[in-house]
């Protein structure tokens, strides 16, 4: 083969190869900066709220069986912000069935959909006296809508919907009220080491901490 055919082949593969290297190079680029925008919007949008939920659970619940918080507070005022700081948790776990991101979290940090899934709030309530429906019920009255998208009612959304002359938040969650006074000392501990197991779950498997991981 003529010296100059050999040179042009050289070349042409030399092309070849130095255009398929540079088009995987740039979809690695692009499958990488797309996984980085996928963590980005799983942690803003679910993973800092849930650690933000389970932490006001978490001290609610421990004031209520420990410090004796419920004997400093009214009636109204014990069954609103609890089940505000249960229904914020309840909530997200909702949505995250609703929007299915269990199935996004597991692409992103293996092994944290199945975590979250096994290790729900909602799972530790099913042998007492909070049904099923009434749980849903207090979850979806924690849930705004926004087009195609749900988030977590802020404590005020919540507070002036059940506030209100003839709520029907109020009578939809009358059995959801009627579990939370009726929770013992024993359930509280229980609910009590579940938020914490899953708050160090999350943290371990995100590498996010949050307060409740050095909290004894």
């Amino acid at each position: 083969m003529p010296d100059f055919v050999a040179t042009i082949l050289a070349a042409l593969i030399g092309s070849v190869i130095g255009s398929v290297g540079a088009v995987l190079a740039d979809h690695w680029l692009t499958e990488r900066n797309e996984r980085s925008h996928r963590r980005e919007i799983l942690i803003q949008r679910y993973i800092f709220q849930l650690q933000d939920a389970l932490e006001m659970l978490y001290y609610r619940l421990r004031n209520l069986a420990f410090q004796g918080g419920k004997y400093v507070m009214t009636d109204d005022y014990f069954e609103q912000t609890t089940l505000y700081a249960l229904g914020r948790t309840l909530a997200l776990e909702r949505i995250f069935a609703l929007e299915a991101v269990y199935p996004q979290f597991d692409t992103v940090y293996p092994g944290l959909g199945k975590f979250m899934k096994e290790y729900r709030i909602d799972f530790k309530l099913q042998h007492s006296n909070f049904y099923r429906y009434d749980r849903i019920a207090l979850a979806e009255a924690v849930i705004e809508r926004e087009g195609d998208a749900f988030r977590v009612s802020t404590y005020l959304e919540f507070r002036k919907r059940y506030e209100t002359a003839n709520s029907l938040e109020k009578q939809w969650l009358m059995p959801a009220g009627r579990a939370i006074q009726s929770l013992s000392v024993s359930q509280m501990e229980d609910l009590l080491a579940a938020v914490k197991t899953k708050a160090q779950g999350v943290a371990k498997k995100t590498g996010i901490n949050s307060s409740l991981v050095r909290d004894n």
